[in-house]
Formats: C-alpha cells, structure tokens, sequence
C-alpha cells in the first residue's frame, strides 16, 4: 500500500511538470509571434493613400450616392444650381443620438430674406424640395396666396365676373408658373383652330367676357357662334366680304358707325336725304352692289 501511494504522488508531479512546460513553449510562442509583428515594415501602399488632402466633391460626385437629389436639381433646379457644399457645410455628421438633423440642414433664411414679403415667411410650405427650387406644388398655402404676387389677374377676377371667377387658381394652374391650353376645358371654335390663339385674339383669360380683338382675328372664331351672318358675309360679293370682322367688331358686342370708314361717299343732297345709310345699303354684311350692263 505505501508503495501504490508514492507511485501515485510521483505521477502527479510528473503531470504537473508536462502541463507547466507546455504553457510556458505557449507563452514563449506567443511572444516571439508579437515581437515578429512590430518589427515588421509599413506598406508603402496604404501610406500613399493619406499622404494628400481630399480635394472637394463635385456635385457629379455627391450625386453618386444621392442621385434622386441630383436627378431633382438637374431638372428643376433653378438658380439652386450650384456647388453643394454652399448650402451643406457638414457631411455624415448626422447622429440619431443627438438628433441633430435640425442643425446640419441649411435654412432658407441663410441666402433669402424675405423675398414674398412679411405674409408669407414658411418657405416649405410652397418650395417642399429645395432641390427642385422651380417645381412648386399647389398647396392650400399657394393657392390662399396667389393674389400676394400675382395681384393683377386676381383684380381682373373680380371687375370682370365669369365662370373663371368661381374657380380657385388651382383649377387651371395645377402647379406653379404652368399655364394650361384652353383646350384643357373648352372646345374650339371652329376645326384646326390653335388655342394658344384665344388668350392673345379674343379671350383674356382672367377676364373672358371682357372679349377684344385684333384685326387679323380669324372670322371663323366669329362664325362659330355668328353663323346665319358669317354665311351672309362670307358669300357676298361686296368689297365687305374681303374686310375681317374683327376690322370693323374692334369689340364684341360694337357695332361701328359706317362713318369711321365711309366719309361722305355721295353728295350733300343724297345724304342729306337719306341720314341713316342702312336706307339703301339695308346689309352691312351683304351690301347690294352696282350691276353692270352686259
């Protein structure tokens, strides 16, 4: 038994002795693995790569990651049409921690004062995406305050009752600066008629009944509702048949004086007999004319 007990103890030392030379050929491993690593040289490579400043980012290049806001800008930018560190002066500095978004974006008020006067001051209201500066929505906002900039066709509005009184100015201008063709809503007059005529030849279009034209008005405009007397004019064989309406209608509704044109065409004694000239010429648009003898 005394000898099964020292066996015992001499093979525990001997464990023991194999388990402290293994940790200590770790140890010394270890440490000439690290003493390896920091005599090693830097490559040269990757100091290259900071050796310089960064040069700043064009907008081509900021467009790369944020290329929704650089397709906006490109396309409806405006005079926001510039390098994009003028408005942004931090990049990637956003922390949802600090919640300082609010603090990194630019504020209108850095470059524009107030460029719509005191009324109106809440810029996104109106311009939602700075990166589109020219494509204006409209909002409850713009449309409550049309009449801030644009007084004139609001005052037309009012002296000059019509339909178009009743509307709001979104009916027409669906957004800012955009203006329609008649056509959007109403037919033509006659077929092939050009509807960006109607505004500039008779149809002011903030005031529509407010009806003037030039001389070189189409007569078919005025046939389409005149029809009995444009058949009459336009068959005549009187020199009036080869004047335009809107040279004697100068406004709709006017009938001019045979005066302004004819000044004394017979002799004292006939117009003095005969004041009134639809007497004898009873058709201003089918005047008789003098038959010649074969």
């Amino acid at each position: 038994m005394k000898l099964q007990g020292r066996c015992l103890v001499i093979l525990r030392v001997l464990c023991m002795s194999v388990i402290i030379a293994l940790v200590g050929a770790g140890c010394l491993f270890a440490m000439e693995k690290g003493a390896g690593k920091s005599t090693a040289k830097p490559d040269p490579q990757s100091a290259d790569l900071y050796s310089s400043e960064p040069a700043q980012l064009t907008p081509v290049q900021c467009g790369q990651c944020h290329s929704s806001l650089y397709a906006d800008i490109k396309a409806a930018g405006g005079r926001h049409k510039f390098e994009c560190q003028k408005c942004h002066k931090s990049f990637h500095a956003y922390s949802p921690v600090k919640n300082n978004w609010p603090e990194l974006m630019p504020k209108c008020r850095d470059c524009h004062l107030l460029p719509h006067g005191e009324k109106i001051t809440d810029c996104s209201s109106c311009h939602n995406n700075p990166h589109a500066a020219t494509r204006i929505p409209m909002s409850t906002t713009l449309v409550k305050s049309c009449a801030a900039c644009h007084g004139g066709p609001f005052d037309q509005l009012q002296k000059f009752p019509s339909k178009h009184t009743k509307l709001t100015c979104d009916n027409c201008h669906t957004s800012h600066a955009y203006v329609p063709a008649c056509s959007a809503c109403h037919k033509a007059h006659f077929v092939g008629q050009e509807f960006k005529t109607c505004n500039s030849e008779c149809h002011p279009v903030h005031q529509p009944r407010n009806i003037s034209y030039k001389k070189d008005a189409d007569a078919r405009t005025c046939g389409a509702c005149h029809g009995k007397v444009f058949a009459t004019w336009s068959k005549s064989p009187s020199k009036h048949s080869k004047v335009n309406c809107a040279s004697c209608h100068s406004k709709h509704g006017y009938s001019p004086e045979c005066s302004v044109c004819h000044v004394g065409p017979h002799s004292k004694q006939l117009h003095e007999r005969f004041p009134k000239c639809l007497t004898c010429h009873q058709n201003p648009h089918d005047l008789p004319i003098k038959q010649h003898s074969k």
